[in-house]
């Protein structure tokens, strides 16, 4: 009898300590649960949710995920967020299809509207190894990003398609972020109103990914390798630009991503940061936001590298950064204008280059030097012949053909070619220097 009592006793404390174990075990797993769309609502907003790695899409809560229709115009921009749940670097890609293809995860694959940081903690000494403490610097509700480059803080925003049907549709997030090893995926259902399906807007075959602090266990490729862009129009005229007008505010600007503390490794802290206290439902996380005012128009005289800018206010749609090789004298220069445009993917190692040069003085014949700042093989060129390159394959000396040597005064040179890079770089190939003469 005393045998028994003694092993009840001690079964009693072990289910004591089997069940302490389990609600531990259960705190830390929500504590260290991954990410998921907050902005705009997935298709469950419970804080306490766990993440899904099968995809395309989480399993839609019908009590929690549509309570809040996500409602947008062709035109409208919209913000794009997730909880950072104390993890850093690595991507994120968003993409869009319609609501009856949420199943498949190849309907995502073929409408990839952009790559995107994930997200990392910027301050000195908060990102260490993968993690930082939620929220991690995340932006609050009512602010956006503005430009392509404020890109760490775990949001971005999208443009609705000018050219989609009205009806319902999904746009899903796909991460792994830190040291994961596999993807997390994560869907929002969202009613598109005012397009035009009969548009047609081809995009590039390429996709262009922004410099991220990189996660440790994905690399970039496993994120293209099946991604396509998708053929939307992101003007109401034509193919436009996805980020073009990133400026403006988008219409769900005071949703905040960052969602509640109780995801966060640091409670405590994570209740001191900007504007968390004043999310009071976890459900619905926003900020109440006064009038947001959109962001000014990048300029090439706003001291940001925006806009494509080579350098801060040069390259891009800007003036031509500064050249290291000077170029011929004034006096006996026998060009007014050199400019040089470009398109690059620094994740594909792809570059497409145009010169185009307004001839001052009539010439008989002419020689146009390139000086980039790192190896370019040049795959195939057009408007004139490659007369020299050096060793580096960094300086191309382009000479005219037998029919277009002679030019007149106030009339144009232009070159164009195509060619590779080495991938890994977060920017691509600047032009140094230029020149052209008459031998």
């Amino acid at each position: 009898k005393q045998w028994y009592q003694r092993r009840v006793a001690i079964t009693a404390g072990e289910s004591k300590f089997e069940m302490k174990l389990l609600v531990l075990l259960a705190l830390i797993g929500a504590t260290f649960a991954h990410t998921w769309m907050s902005c705009p609502w997935s298709f469950d907003v419970d804080p306490g949710r766990p993440a899904d790695t099968v995809g395309p899409c989480e399993n839609e809560n019908v009590w929690h995920g549509v309570k809040y229709p996500n409602e947008y115009k062709a035109g409208d921009r919209m913000k794009v967020g997730w909880t950072s749940n104390n993890h850093a670097g690595g991507w994120v890609r968003i993409a869009l299809a319609p609501y009856s293809q949420r199943k498949s995860h190849k309907s995502f694959d073929d409408n990839v509207m952009k790559i995107s940081c994930y997200g990392h903690d910027q301050r000195p000494g908060q990102t260490i190894y993968g993690d930082c403490k939620h929220p991690c610097n995340a932006r609050p509700g009512c602010e956006y990003q503005a430009y392509e480059e404020d890109n760490a803080r775990f949001d971005t925003t999208v443009k609705i398609p000018h050219n989609l049907a009205d009806g319902d549709y999904v746009l899903q997030i796909k991460s792994a972020m830190s040291s994961h090893p596999h993807f997390y995926y994560s869907c929002a259902r969202i009613k598109v109103s005012g397009g035009n399906p009969s548009m047609s807007c081809p995009q590039s075959k390429l996709i262009v990914v922004p410099k991220c602090l990189k996660g440790t266990a994905v690399e970039l490729a496993e994120y293209t390798k099946t991604s396509k862009p998708a053929q939307f129009c992101y003007n109401n005229d034509g193919p436009g630009y996805i980020d073009a007008d990133m400026y403006r505010v988008p219409k769900n600007v005071q949703c905040d991503p960052r969602i509640t503390c109780a995801v966060s490794i640091d409670g405590k802290g994570c209740k001191s940061q900007d504007k968390m206290s004043d999310i009071t439902n976890d459900w619905k996380p926003e900020q109440v936001c006064g009038e947001v005012k959109p962001a000014p128009a990048p300029t090439c005289s706003d001291g940001v590298k925006n806009q494509g800018e080579e350098r801060i206010d040069c390259g891009g749609p800007c003036e031509a950064c500064a050249v290291t090789m000077p170029p011929t004298t004034p006096s006996d220069r026998v060009y007014s204008n050199f400019e040089f445009k470009k398109i690059a993917y620094p994740s594909e190692g792809y570059i497409n280059g145009n010169v185009i040069v307004d001839v001052r003085f009539k010439v008989k014949k002419w020689r146009m030097t390139l000086f980039f700042d790192r190896k370019i093989e040049i795959t195939q060129h057009w408007g004139g012949k490659i007369a020299s390159v050096n060793e580096f394959k960094t300086v191309y000396v382009f000479e005219n053909k037998s029919w277009n040597g002679r030019v007149p005064a106030g009339g144009k040179v232009t070159v164009g070619f195509e060619g590779k890079f080495a991938t890994g770089a977060i920017d691509s190939p600047v032009l140094m220097g230029k020149d052209f003469v008459e031998p």
